[in-house]
């Protein structure tokens, strides 16, 4: 139960951060390296929230499924 409401979490944060890049316009200006190497690291960062986030809820628990 744990793992979905951390899921849950990381699809709205990262649905958070989609609303922002496309408000912005990454989408039309992905093609100029200042928009391409912003949005990487926009990502990578969310990237990064998601793994805190699922680690911050679920903790352990997926671990010990095949205990």
């Amino acid at each position: 139960m744990k793992s979905i409401k951390a899921f849950l979490y990381m699809g709205l944060w990262t649905l958070l951060i989609a609303i922002v890049l496309y408000s912005q316009g990454a989408h039309i200006h992905f093609r100029e390296f200042s928009w391409a190497i912003g949005t990487s690291l926009i990502l990578l960062f969310t990237h990064m929230v998601n793994m805190a986030i699922y680690f911050k809820v679920a903790g352990d628990e997926p671990y010990k499924w095949f205990r």
